[in-house]
């Protein structure tokens, strides 16, 4: 039989037609691939500083970043209070304790946010989300260690206090690790050797941080017991906004953010001996959905907000004008 001309010369056609598709999809793809990705919350739209790599490794990036969202020498206040004439009288002292408190404290939050995997830092995106954990946590650690040099060599009367304090620190954030870690099978059974422990590990993780301060500025242990105070204040404030300031819960992008990471707290610990206590030993032991709205239930209740909002109030008595200067407002309305 013979084919007419006309179906040959429609069956190539017809095949061709069919794999078109095909061969713009492997086009398309090929092109696409070989595109930059482009995001808008990309590493490079984030970057503070030049853009050129020789100057990238300084300690520009995920410090400076996070410099800009607190501000430079956000502890200048407090110098000026302890030493009103520290900045005329020794500019160069002036200079290295704002920079010291500075990188101390800002590093620590660094690093911070890396462990407790936060997506937000004071409604800015956390350093690590644009950087990198492994590149922020480096960044921290040499920005740190180039002030403890800097300060062993120009002010080595300093270095002793900056030494111990950060050792201090150090030990108090190693500690409140262990407990996330272990779970409760590392934290005291009873309610006054919980809040003890407690209280210990917030001298030393905090309490230094403000020690720390008076230290570089007078050269002495005078303001201790002050900046003791105002240490644990800030802590109670820092705990207590985490599960009942609906406005840090924006600015953080996460209610209850330490009950999720098994961080014990102060409401957190009270919680543990409150009525259904029970719940919150729970979410620590697993941290469902359903274990988790359980145990915020019971931090938020009547009973463990008002001991919460007395310890605060008591922590505050005395120290008022330090905390004027401190700054720290946030509503306490859940």
């Amino acid at each position: 039989m013979k084919v007419p001309p006309s179906m040959l010369e429609e069956e190539p056609l017809s095949i061709i037609i069919l794999l078109l598709p095909a061969f713009f999809y492997y086009l398309i793809s090929n092109i696409i691939d070989r595109l930059p990705v482009f995001q808008i919350w990309s590493k490079k739209s984030y970057l503070i500083g030049l853009k050129d790599p020789e100057r990238i490794t300084s300690f520009e990036c995920p410090y400076s970043y996070i410099r800009k969202i607190y501000g430079r020498h956000h502890w200048a206040p407090f110098i000026e209070k302890l030493s009103p004439g520290l900045k005329e009288d020794d500019p160069g002292k002036y200079e290295i304790v704002n920079e010291i408190m500075d990188a101390i404290h800002l590093c620590l939050i660094l690093v911070d946010d890396i462990s407790d995997g936060s997506d937000y830092r004071k409604g800015h995106t956390a350093a690590h989300r644009i950087y990198g954990p492994s590149e922020t946590a480096n960044r921290a650690y040499y920005r740190v260690t180039q002030l403890l040099r800097k300060t062993t060599v120009e002010f080595p009367q300093l270095a002793p206090w900056l030494m111990q304090d950060l050792e201090d620190i150090l030990a108090g954030q190693d500690l409140s690790l262990v407990w996330r870690r272990d779970g409760l099978s590392s934290f005291p059974n009873h309610a006054p050797e919980r809040d003890a422990a407690y209280r210990r590990m917030a001298s030393l993780k905090t309490g230094a941080l403000f020690q720390l301060l008076g230290h570089l500025v007078l050269e002495d242990s005078s303001m201790d017991k002050t900046m003791t105070q105002i240490a644990w204040y800030s802590q109670l404030q820092n705990d207590c906004k985490n599960v009942y300031s609906s406005e840090y819960a924006k600015l953080k992008g996460a209610l209850a953010e330490d009950l999720s990471n098994r961080e014990l707290t102060y409401p957190i610990v009270l919680a543990l001996n409150a009525a259904d206590g029970n719940y919150v030993t729970d979410a620590l032991e697993y941290p469902s959905r359903r274990n988790l709205r359980r145990a915020l239930k019971v931090i938020q209740s009547e009973e463990v907000h008002s001991l919460c909002a007395a310890e605060l109030q008591a922590a505050g008595k005395g120290i008022e004008e330090w905390l004027r200067l401190w700054g720290r407002k946030e509503k306490m309305d859940l």
